[in-house]
């Protein structure tokens, strides 16, 4: 200890060739990661987009960057095309959309929507009831059009409108359960309580899953971004280490299952975070242009 005191500089020396040495290794790692990575996956809302539904110039300038490395990018959101493809046109990008939590495929500028799945009719009229039980407000998404009964409050449809959503169709409920391509249902309902119990009574007919805190939805079982991923990546020929995706909430949570670099947003619920393998900022400071000048733009 006397040796220690009376001569630090040897042992200070120590520490600084271990800092270097650990250093020089995470940033050899980075890189490797950084040159595997071919497709980048994004969700909108609370990631790309900033608190007013804008693309930031650091965000669109790093995503343009990725494009000339050639690396894909994607968007993936729980929007529908109508209200998802201007984002992507701003963006330049020929790449597959998205939508729906991934039970719809398109292209922005093309008129043509795959549907993955949509509501079985009985499952439909499962989750109708179980909400009109429960008093609790819904819409039903097809894959261009949103649906809702006549006595829906009217500031429910504006907060789809201020996304960018066409005007709900109103239909009494029995017309509901006809409609030809049910696609999700959505509920406006905060977390509590409800999440557990409607998780219980239809997670073994319908994929149950809160799409921000407002939002809580029911889609076809099997359905999810993370399963419309893996799609992509088995078309293009895409390991998992080199996909990275980034998002912020629980609808996410698929994606970050299928990828070898996930980014939560910093204002993600805890879950989010938990599922993460990285975090950056928020989406209201170019959080996904940090990321992915980090992970795949070399830190420029």
């Amino acid at each position: 200890m006397t040796w220690l005191a009376d001569h630090g500089k040897p042992f200070l020396h120590l520490q600084l060739l271990v800092w270097v040495a650990d250093n020089t290794m995470q940033q050899l790692q980075e890189k490797e990661t950084r040159v595997t990575i071919r497709l980048v996956v994004l969700d909108l809302d609370g990631t790309l987009l900033d608190p007013d539904h804008r693309i930031s110039a650091a965000n669109a300038a790093a995503v343009a960057a990725c494009r000339a490395n050639g690396v894909r990018v994607v968007l993936a959101t729980g929007r529908m095309v109508v209200s998802a493809a201007p984002y992507a046109n701003a963006l330049g990008l020929d790449t597959p959309l998205i939508t729906l939590n991934g039970a719809t495929l398109a292209r922005a500028g093309q008129a043509q929507v795959t549907v993955r799945n949509c509501l079985a009719p009985v499952d439909l009229a499962l989750v109708l009831d179980t909400l009109a039980e429960r008093a609790i407000p819904y819409v039903i998404f097809g894959p261009d059009a949103i649906y809702a009964e006549p006595q829906i409050a009217r500031h429910h449809i504006e907060l789809l409108e201020s996304y960018g959503d066409p005007p709900a169709q109103r239909y009494d409920r029995a017309a509901l359960r006809d409609l030809p391509e049910p696609i999700k249902v959505l509920t406006f309902l905060e977390p509590g309580g409800y999440d557990r119990e409607l998780n219980g009574l239809l997670a073994q007919r319908v994929e149950v899953v809160r799409s921000g805190a407002p939002f809580l939805e029911f889609l076809p079982l099997g359905v999810s971004k993370g399963a419309a991923v893996a799609e992509l990546m088995q078309q293009w020929d895409l390991a998992r280490d080199e996909v990275l995706v980034i998002g912020d909430g629980e609808n996410d949570l698929s994606m970050f299952a299928v990828a070898g670099i996930s980014v939560a947003m910093q204002d993600a619920p805890n879950v989010v975070h938990a599922a993460a393998t990285h975090r950056t900022g928020s989406s209201g400071n170019n959080g996904v242009a940090t990321a992915l000048r980090r992970f795949v733009l070399g830190g420029l």
